[in-house]
């Protein structure tokens, strides 16, 4: 039975990673204009992972935030599914080795969804269907985690970027309403961003992928106003999927011209950056900040809209439009919650930003090339890469063709036992 309250985010967080490169220094480094990436593409750095971080590592760091800020029983949940498309195994989900390390309990469905950005809102889609029927009061911890990397020295290296994004859904959503109007949907495959299983980074073609983009959100958004009933002056927010935020830009920038063009060019209220500075440049500092989340880039967005605009949000409605390249686009929307005590103090996105180590170009290279040995058979040494500093959990290498992670605390948890596999001590000789 679909509860009187709706289903919606209930809790959100955001893991920022530990270091990041400003764009400034690549920019230096590439022989490039610096206002090319700037200005071009709207980016100030990207978040880059330290050799001991990766996409289990800060799902396990966003999640962990996300119970603990918002005091959440991790009996509760019984649906825990990890979109990314930075898979650490072919087979084993990311989801499994986050249950694990998390201690949530057995009875628990756990994993992963793969369509490149597009699939942490496919995990979206999955958890707003169960909690409305067969979940029964139970929660869904959603996780969208991603490490963005192209070649050194490509066109795609300044769209660089990670983080994750932890969202709690269940029937009680005082963070974020979905709205139950029908489900708008664009598909087509299109050769436009892939990797293939023998490479470490993504190839693009972009200019593929920039019409595939809007292609997508012009259908998608025209499909969900026929079938809907809203509008341009329906939304007081327009969120996009965020791969630079130049792109949001163009995004936003189609859909104002499409609305001028139904109107005839008259009856618009706002000129067109005034437009855009006031239903979308609000959401975008964490992208600017951090680079392309891929899938949580979107949400990145969320979070950022509700961390800044606190009080003066509750209650808007906003657009979120979803893509992922090959392709599939969404477009869906929703309220903010009532009353901006339910995620106050509790995202703090900027304060982690605040607390990043910045990088230069040589510390971006050697993290690029100690993260890659650490990503073969019997590069587990014992400890971790000299001069990481680590929250909740850590990535130490490869041994016996399994991952090792070492996590402190150990989260009390009656009914999950933690796995050998978990142990440090297992695997350090302590």
């Amino acid at each position: 039975m679909q509860s009187p309250h709706g289903v919606g985010i209930e809790a959100i967080s955001v893991c920022v990673p530990r270091y990041w490169l400003p764009l400034t220094a690549l920019a230096e480094a590439n022989g490039v204009e610096p206002a090319k990436y700037a200005v071009g593409l709207g980016v100030e750095g990207m978040a880059v992972t330290h050799p001991n971080e990766d996409a289990v590592t800060m799902a396990v760091e966003a999640s962990d935030a996300l119970l603990k800020r918002y005091d959440i029983d991790r009996h509760s949940i019984g649906l825990l599914v990890v979109g990314s498309e930075t898979g650490v195994d072919a087979a084993k989900p990311i989801a499994a080795y986050v249950h694990g390390l998390l201690g949530l309990p057995f009875a628990c469905r756990t994993l992963d969804t793969k369509h490149a950005c597009y699939s942490a809102t496919a995990a979206l889609a999955l958890a707003r269907d169960w909690c409305a029927g067969s979940g029964r009061g139970r929660k869904a911890l959603i996780i969208a985690t991603d490490i963005a990397r192209y070649e050194v020295g490509s066109a795609g290296e300044p769209t660089q970027g990670a983080g994750a994004v932890a969202m709690l859904v269940g029937d009680h959503p005082s963070v974020f309403v979905f709205e139950p109007y029908r489900e708008a949907f664009f598909a087509r495959h299109v050769m436009d961003f892939w990797r293939p299983h023998y490479r470490s980074t993504a190839i693009v073609d972009g200019p593929a992928s920039v019409e595939s983009y809007l292609a997508a959100l012009e259908s998608t958004y025209a499909d969900f106003e026929r079938h809907s009933g809203l509008g341009w002056d329906d939304f007081e927010y327009l969120l996009f999927h965020v791969p630079f935020p130049k792109m949001a830009c163009k995004a936003f920038k189609l859909l104002y011209e499409r609305e001028v063009a139904r109107r005839n060019g008259s009856g618009m209220t706002q000129a067109l950056g005034e437009a855009f500075e006031s239903r979308t440049v609000p959401s975008l500092w964490p992208n600017r900040a951090m680079g392309n989340l891929y899938s949580g880039s979107l949400y990145a967005s969320l979070a950022g809209l509700l961390e800044r605009g606190d009080g003066s949000v509750e209650g808007a409605r906003a657009g979120l439009f979803s893509y992922g390249s090959g392709c599939c686009g969404e477009f869906f929307s929703g309220r903010v919650g009532p009353d901006a005590a339910a995620w106050r103090g509790k995202i703090d996105i900027a304060g982690q930003i605040k607390r990043r180590t910045r990088l230069d170009y040589t510390g971006y290279i050697s993290f690029r090339e100690q993260s890659a040995r650490l990503a073969e058979e019997g590069s587990h040494t014992g400890g971790a890469v000299p001069g990481g500093h680590f929250g909740r959990v850590a990535f130490l290498g490869i041994k016996d063709h399994q991952r090792v992670y070492e996590s402190s605390p150990r989260p009390a948890v009656s009914d999950t036992p933690f796995l050998p596999a978990y142990n440090a001590s297992a695997h350090t000789g302590k």
